[in-house]
């Protein structure tokens, strides 16, 4: 008798286990669903990170509400008070693919960076997921934080120096903006001043420097000069180019190698 209560009270509780379980997998499948392309991204400042953000809802999406944070503090400056709240194109819709694409700035170098995606649906339900975004420092940032001082100028086709006392105070000054200065310091040269720097850009390699000016007795005379960079760190950068000096009795390839060290703005 004993035996044949337990076995019925041990049928009981699976029974009321099985329905539970029967009834939250019916619970979840109405529930919405967040997924992404990938929960991190690691690029140098100034590149864009895309995330395809995948929701879905089998009663309808009401919306995606997208949350920055850095350093585990609401970023205020992102959206609307720190959260952007974006609708489906069309509303009530139960599937949607949102492109997501961020900047890599700066001033996040070496931050936490994070992103939170929630999906809310028409019944008030929700689901989220996490991005983490890493940041770290490009040539590029570190070519307009600081003021870069020439200290060697070497013909390395002829194998000479050829460094004038007048330009050892020469130096370049690259801003974020793409504009520039070229600076000729105390001792200018003989034909100093006659070009005006008017920008410059760096491959996405980070391989190439090109530098653009125009005579400022002919502005339209436009010169762009493509430089090879072979070293370029918080404290030095070097660069190679190749002229054609034929009018000076040289090669039509004399490659000149510029040496310059960093110093704060």
């Amino acid at each position: 008798m004993k035996n044949s209560l337990f076995k019925l009270i041990a049928i009981c509780l699976l029974a009321i286990i099985a329905f539970n379980a029967c009834k939250k997998d019916k619970q979840d499948l109405n529930k919405p669903v967040v997924a992404l392309s990938t929960d991190s991204f690691t690029g140098k400042s100034g590149q864009s990170a895309t995330v395809t953000v995948t929701v879905s809802s089998p009663v309808g999406i009401k919306s995606l509400v997208i949350t920055k944070g850095v350093n585990l503090q609401q970023d205020i400056a992102f959206g609307e008070s720190g959260t952007l709240n974006i609708a489906p194109e069309t509303a009530g819709q139960k599937s949607w693919d949102y492109t997501f694409t961020y900047q890599l700035k700066p001033e996040e170098v070496d931050k936490l960076v994070g992103f939170n995606f929630k999906v809310v649906d028409v019944n008030g339900a929700e689901a989220e997921k996490d991005l983490t975004v890493n940041t770290t420092v490009s040539a590029a940032q570190i070519l307009a934080t600081y003021k870069w001082n020439l200290k060697a100028k070497f013909d390395e086709t002829l194998g000479v120096a050829d460094f004038k006392d007048c330009e050892k105070d020469d130096f370049y000054t690259f801003k974020a903006d793409g504009t520039m200065q070229y600076g000729y310091g105390a001792s200018a040269c003989d034909f100093d001043g006659f070009n005006a720097y008017t920008g410059w850009t760096l491959s996405d390699d980070e391989k190439t420097l090109t530098i653009t000016y125009a005579s400022i007795f002919d502005p339209a005379k436009i010169t762009v000069d493509k430089y090879n960079v072979r070293t370029l760190s918080k404290d030095r950068l070097i660069l190679d180019i190749a002229y054609d000096l034929t009018v000076f009795g040289l090669s039509d390839h004399e490659v000149y190698v510029f040496t310059y060290d960093a110093s704060n703005k």
